[in-house]
């Protein structure tokens, strides 16, 4: 019996079943970015796009970058985060059985089902991580990377400004804002997408709602007559997320984002803050790398490495599961970020 349960343990065992298990917290921001093949190192050099104009290839990666048409854009070699969430896996955990399961089933089922259930621990930790780093970049324009490690907590390494352009931060006053009966949401929605445009050579796709902005937004005479809620195209989003969206209006799709979350620096920060609207272009270039983790028994690239290992006393398994991602906007001006209350 003790092979047995050791070969649970395996490190390529764990590794695969980890990966292979659905996300638990896949969510808004995540789904607005499309996942790269893991990397074999840790470093990426990050450059980025400005009025779909791609950076010459001759730089280092730290010296400034000159892209045609005069534009400047930095390019700099950025260290993946590493997240590393460990947990005790205690011989006892070997004899639970939830409610309804035949207790004289053979030990392993009992075991693989705990296992699994400590893969999506570890699982639903990562990508909420995940999550909030494509938030950041989405909604800020820049993310703060942490370094999550056992015995360390989170630490702030540095931040990654990605130079959304200035004008892509837009602030509403008087007659110009969504309460104003008056206002031209119409216009100002399709302004914010030739803006994008003019940046990536794409069109504003998704529109994001804080409460208080859907709240006018929903009631304005623009929106009114236009809105379509019957016809909603959810596509591969978990049905959690689909749940988010309200219907579509002048060719976008309308979410509505509430609610606020605790960083990993431990302060709690709004999703999207209820008096704002986020035009996002998702045709745009943003992607997630992933770097190699930081462990002797790592084989070779993988999004997320996970292994065990035995303790004596008290006696148990613990299982650790490690990943590098890297939230990446490659065009900047992607994204519009209005105060539209």
């Amino acid at each position: 019996m003790p092979d047995i349960i050791i070969d649970y343990f395996d490190n390529r065992i764990l590794t695969g079943v980890i990966n292979k298990r659905a996300p638990l917290k896949s969510d808004v921001f995540t789904s607005f970015f499309r996942k790269r093949p893991p990397s074999a190192g840790e470093l990426f050099e990050l450059h980025v796009k400005n009025r779909n104009v791609t950076m010459l290839p001759a730089i280092t990666n730290t010296a400034p970058g000159t892209m045609r048409k005069s534009d400047i854009i930095e390019a700099g070699a950025v260290k993946a985060p590493r997240f590393r969430p460990k947990r005790a896996f205690m011989a006892a955990d070997r004899f639970k059985m939830p409610a309804g399961v035949n207790p004289y089933s053979p030990l392993e089922d009992a075991l693989s089902r705990a296992i699994a259930e400590d893969m999506d621990l570890h699982r639903e930790e990562i990508d909420f991580a995940l999550e909030i780093m494509c938030q950041q970049a989405m909604v800020l324009g820049k993310i703060t990377l942490f370094d999550m490690v056992e015995g360390a907590g989170a630490v702030s390494k540095f931040t990654v400004d990605y130079k959304r352009p200035l004008e892509h931060s837009v602030i509403l006053s008087g007659s110009a804002q969504w309460s104003d009966a008056g206002s031209d949401l119409l216009g100002q929605v399709d302004g914010w997408s030739l803006m994008i445009q003019e940046e990536t050579g794409f069109v504003g796709t998704d529109l994001l709602l804080g409460k208080n902005a859907w709240k006018h937004f929903r009631k304005h005479h623009d929106v009114e007559d236009y809105m379509d809620n019957k016809d909603i195209a959810v596509g591969t989003l978990a049905p959690h997320v689909a749940k988010k969206i309200k219907g579509a209006w002048n060719g976008l799709t309308i979410w509505v984002i509430a609610g606020a979350y605790t960083d990993l620096d431990g302060s709690a920060k709004q999703y999207l803050d209820p008096d704002c609207a986020l035009l996002v272009g998702s045709d745009a270039e943003s992607v997630i790398e992933f770097g190699l983790p930081v462990d002797n028994d790592c084989a070779g690239p993988v999004e997320i490495f996970s292994k065990g290992f035995k303790q004596e006393d008290p006696s148990g398994y613990f299982t650790v599961a490690e990943s590098r991602p890297l939230a990446w906007t490659k065009q900047p001006g992607w994204t519009v970020l209005a105060k539209v209350v």
